[in-house]
């Protein structure tokens, strides 16, 4: 029979081997600890939400400011253009890569100084957080901007301008002008950017007429204004003229041999050549000038839209249309090669229907070689143009399969132009 005081005894033990017992105290600590570590956890999983966000932001953010400062310089913009381009390109980038986005932003702030060339545009951030609502944090907020100051690249242009006998048929010469004067005044910047862009005219037809600058690379001495392909030296290349590498003048002779076949002379056009420039109204009445007459040695016409911008004639066209050399930093050289014709005329060979017309079409291919070679962007546009094998010439010579562009009346012609325009404008502010 148990006695109170064993009960008493069984007591005061089991009292104090359940105060000893330490086996459940892992668990009331983790219970104590559980929301401070919940707590921190997700503190720091919304901090990299939040710094995520900020790199994403602040990345958009110089997307946008060098969009808006190369605008800016592009000179046909307004400020109202600028903040709109800067929006363009922050939309774009806002997300990031992965397009996945923990944030959202006020409106965006774009401040364009044109004294300075400065462009600074700015945005408030809000990233929500998720655990830390737990610990009253609800959003991380915070303000980024970034400024862009302008520097865009050059661009020297020389157009290869058909003036031959078919282009006075049907306005096509008037649609050319109309052109060409739409990629002038797009692409030659206002105020003190225009001359980062230079433009020079290569006008041809059986001949190119050299104007004032004849006498430095004809063959022989002469009155004519006019020549046709080098008879010695580098044929197909842009070397500088001078001793007996100059361009040849048509002999007497060689004119009756071509009336023979053409019958008429080999015409000598009135447009003449005009070397880089930046003087929107110049380019503009030169072209405006032209007329229609002759055969068509599409060669010469792309050779002269070379020369013209090539490092190697500085010496011949002078003072500020003087080419910059090749492969000088933030500078792009490009030519536009245009007809509404087949290659009909040269005299590299025997003067006849097809011996001409093979051999133009042998220079063109060999010009546009190495002019790529040269990193020089060929553009091409083929004009109402019928014949297959000159299509083909202008299609193999663009620098990319989106540099050729076929054009079949006055309109697709101005769209031809404009999209070049637009394309060497983007790759000009790109650099």
């Amino acid at each position: 029979m148990r006695t109170p005081t064993s009960f008493l005894r069984r007591g005061r033990e089991f009292r104090r081997g359940f105060a000893q017992d330490e086996r459940g105290n892992i668990v009331i600590l983790f219970a104590f600890l559980l929301v401070p570590m919940l707590l921190a956890v997700g503190l720091a999983l919304d901090s990299l939400r939040a710094l995520s966000a900020a790199t994403t932001t602040a990345n958009a953010l110089d997307a946008a400011a060098l969009a808006a400062a190369r605008a800016m310089a592009d000179g046909n913009l307004s400020d109202a253009d600028v903040k709109t381009e800067a929006l363009r390109f922050f939309e774009a980038n806002k997300n990031g890569d992965d397009k996945v986005s923990y944030a959202s932003h006020g409106s965006l702030d774009v401040k364009a100084n044109r004294g300075t060339g400065e462009v600074t545009v700015a945005v408030d951030t809000i990233v929500p957080t998720t655990l830390g609502q737990l610990a009253n944090v609800s959003e991380f907020k915070f303000r980024r901007e970034a400024t862009a100051l302008a520097g865009v690249g050059r661009i020297e242009l020389g157009l290869m301008l058909d003036v031959t006998g078919s282009m006075d048929e049907n306005g096509k010469l008037d649609a050319l002008k109309g052109a060409t004067e739409l990629l002038v005044n797009k692409m030659i910047p206002e105020g003190r950017y225009a001359d980062r862009v230079r433009i020079a005219l290569a006008p041809y037809s059986t001949q190119v007429n050299m104007g004032d600058f004849a006498n430095r690379v004809r063959d022989r001495d002469s009155d004519a204004k006019c020549v046709v392909e080098r008879k010695n030296g580098f044929l197909n290349m842009d070397a500088a003229p001078g001793g007996r590498n100059l361009f040849h003048v048509l002999t007497e002779e060689q004119k009756e041999q071509f009336k023979k076949v053409r019958t008429t002379r080999p015409a000598c056009p009135d447009a003449e050549i005009l070397p880089l420039t930046s003087e929107k109204q110049k380019l503009i009445d030169t072209v405006n000038s032209y007329e229609a007459s002759g055969w068509t040695a599409g060669h010469l016409g792309i050779q002269w839209a070379w020369n013209l911008i090539s490092e190697n004639w500085g010496g011949v066209w002078g003072g500020g249309s003087r080419p910059n050399d090749y492969g000088t930093k933030d500078l792009i050289k490009a030519v536009v090669l245009m007809t509404d014709g087949e290659f009909n005329s040269a005299f590299t060979g025997r003067i006849a229907h097809q011996a001409m017309k093979r051999e133009s079409f042998n220079h063109a291919k060999d010009l546009c070689r190495n002019m790529a070679d040269r990193d020089i962007v060929i553009f091409s546009v083929a004009f109402d143009l019928d014949d297959s094998d000159a299509e083909r010439v202008l299609e193999d010579c663009a620098t990319d399969d989106g540099d050729f562009i076929r054009a079949e009346n006055k309109e697709e012609l101005r769209d031809a132009y404009l999209q070049i325009a637009i394309k060497l404008t983007q790759l000009r502010l790109s650099k």
